[in-house]
């Protein structure tokens, strides 16, 4: 009932159990699972919001698992999701999704500022669809420069200001 009344609380629970280090309750676990295509009726500054408290969080690689988990990310952030379970090459050991998170609690643990915690997360964003090939010889051709309009686009969505996507598209455009 209490998700229904303002689908933020879905998130919001994410974010209170990333930032206090705590599992969500398995029934309001599964609610939020039941209720995740209700936070398409939140207005997207509020999302963002949300979304940039966990970023800024210890560890928030915890909270977009949870996202991730719970299926909300598949109404927020579709596109991070191409990225789960594609392998890499012989320059990676983790898959797109695993170097994502770890490259953003790098910079969590370094303090850097949310432009960069934000831009760690995104930086491969468009390997999936630049991917040629499988293991250990694959490619992604041009994966900066299609991460970096990608980014653009899921920024601008999200109504972040001009300069977090100016900054943010510039860091992923020019990563390698």
């Amino acid at each position: 009932e209490r998700f229904r009344e303002d689908a933020l609380r879905l998130m919001r629970a994410v974010r209170f159990a990333t930032e206090l280090g705590f599992a969500i309750e398995e029934k309001t676990h599964t609610a939020i699972i039941k209720n995740a295509a209700h936070i398409k009726a939140v207005s997207f500054e509020r999302i963002r919001d949300e979304f940039t408290k966990i970023i800024m969080t210890r560890v928030p690689s915890k909270g977009i698992e949870m996202l991730r988990e719970t299926r909300l990310l598949s109404h927020i952030l579709p596109e991070l999701l191409e990225g789960h379970g594609v392998g890499q090459n012989k320059h990676h050991i983790y898959t797109v999704w695993e170097h994502n998170l770890k490259s953003m609690d790098y910079g969590a643990k370094e303090k850097y500022p949310f432009h960069v915690r934000l831009a760690a997360l995104l930086h491969d964003v468009g390997k999936p669809r630049t991917k040629r090939g499988e293991g250990y010889d694959s490619t992604f051709y041009g994966h900066d420069v299609v991460g970096a309009k990608m980014a653009v686009k899921i920024l601008e969505r999200l109504r972040f200001s001009k300069e977090i996507i100016e900054n943010v598209s510039k860091l992923i455009r020019y990563h390698l």
